[in-house]
């Protein structure tokens, strides 16, 4: 998705929300794109939330979200997330373990609502309190999106959450099962190629000499060296899965069934790792570093690791069938929770149970809530998949319907049924804006 709007900074974000006492504020980025927006006492605004990265702008020209605005006449407004990009709660000691306590979500949400109250009197066109606003995000900033209709039903008239991943689960299996349903749509033999070659890996690792084994993740790089076992392990599944979560399952299925020779394969899944992915999130070794510069801006494993270890769980392990499993089995539990340990110096581990109980998990209660979801999406089973009230949840079932398919700009040759996902997400958010959705969709 391509991204634009005008950066700014907020310079009077402050780092501890639940503290009255603590006055200390940090320079949070945001965005503007006002090129649809026409201010007047009902113009609406698309707050864009943006999650567990760095923070490119507002949604531009190509995705459905800038496709929204044009048609509502929105003034679209993007926020990055705390500790992710340069919003930096403290400065270059962020990353320190015992400065983390403060990336939690319940000091995001309150970011987001401490902004708007800002934004509202500070921005240039001094947005009046009549105008409806929404929260816009996709899989983490989607149940941000959701969470913050859950907390704030004042400040926003609905939200758009899009694979949101509203349950915290620990031992998310699932994840994995979905993963081979989606690629076993494209025919038996490419689960289990993956299959066998996950194997082969294992046997590298655990079946040979360690001077093979220390050959063997050579081949993944210099970094890999610094990886345990379970970690490399860990790498290679989620290059796998990284293309099936964004709806490219048909194309690894085609990579892998270009190969008759073994060796051959193994010599191409390799080069392949080593393209789409880094071994950086792995490897507790790297995850452990809490320095940042610059050239950290874009490295993300420490800070989502720790929210995944101390509060939010999604540790995928394999599915619990062997027969359905696209990811190796010593990738258990027991080894996310010495992961968490090593990479953050002590022991920390979700209490989901709570987390659920204090956010509603797949039942939350809300109003004026869209939900999305792709067929071929592997988190899928974390989001709310259930229609209630004024809560909506939409399936989106297309070959390539995967991961927030629903932010994908509208065009004409798109899948029947992700034509009529969009037209229904038109709908609901210019309806809860008080606007009628009687013409086509922007293509």
């Amino acid at each position: 998705m391509k991204y634009g709007g005008k950066q700014y900074s907020f310079n009077g974000q402050l780092i501890n929300h639940f503290n009255p006492q603590d006055k200390r504020t940090f320079s949070q980025r945001y965005w503007v794109d006002d090129q649809f927006y026409n201010p007047t006492s009902s113009s609406p605004i698309i707050l864009y939330i943006c999650g567990e990265g760095t923070c490119r702008g507002t949604p531009s020209e190509g995705s459905f979200p800038y496709q929204i605005a044009q048609k509502a006449g929105a003034l679209l407004v993007a926020l990055e997330h705390r500790y992710y990009g340069l919003s930096q709660p403290l400065g270059l000691e962020s990353m320190k373990t015992e400065n983390l306590i403060y990336l939690t979500v319940e000091q995001a949400l309150e970011d987001l609502a401490y902004f708007m109250q800002w934004f509202k009197v500070n921005y240039k066109y001094r947005i009046s309190e009549s105008q409806p606003w929404i929260t816009a995000g996709g899989s983490y900033p989607g149940a941000l999106s959701a969470w913050f209709r859950i907390k704030y039903p004042h400040l926003t008239v609905g939200a758009w959450a899009s694979s949101a991943v509203v349950n915290a689960i620990v031992d998310y299996s699932q994840y994995d099962y979905q993963n081979y349903l989606s690629v076993s749509k494209f025919g038996a033999s490419c689960p289990k190629t993956i299959q066998s070659l996950n194997e082969y890996f294992e046997d590298q690792l655990y079946k040979t000499t360690p001077d093979v084994q220390k050959q063997f993740k050579a081949r993944f790089g210099e970094k890999a060296l610094k990886l345990t076992h379970q970690e490399l392990l860990f790498y290679i599944a989620d290059s796998f899965v990284s293309q099936i979560q964004y709806g490219k399952s048909s194309e690894l299925c085609q990579f892998l069934a270009n190969y008759t020779n073994f060796d051959a394969l193994v010599n191409a899944t390799i080069k392949f790792c080593t393209d789409v992915n880094s071994v950086d999130m792995y490897g507790s070794y790297f995850v452990s570093n809490s320095t940042f510069d610059a050239d950290m801006e874009d490295k993300i494993g420490r800070q989502w690791n720790y929210q995944i270890c101390s509060q939010l769980g999604w540790f995928q392990t394999a599915a619990t069938n062997p027969a359905y499993a696209l990811r190796s089995s010593k990738v258990d539990i027991e080894f996310y929770k010495e992961f968490c340990k090593n990479s953050f110096g002590k022991a920390l581990w979700p209490n989901v149970d709570q987390f659920n109980n204090d956010f509603g998990g797949a039942n939350f209660i809300a109003t004026n809530v869209v939900n999305t979801n792709g067929c071929e999406d592997p988190w899928q089973w974390a989001t709310r998949n259930t229609t209630s009230g004024s809560i909506t949840s939409i399936y989106i079932n297309c070959n390539g319907c995967a991961h927030c398919v629903d932010f994908h700009g509208a065009k004409s040759d798109d899948p029947v049924a992700l034509q009529q996902a969009h037209s229904k997400i038109q709908s609901l958010v210019l309806g809860f804006f008080g606007k009628s959705s009687s013409e086509n969709i922007i293509i």
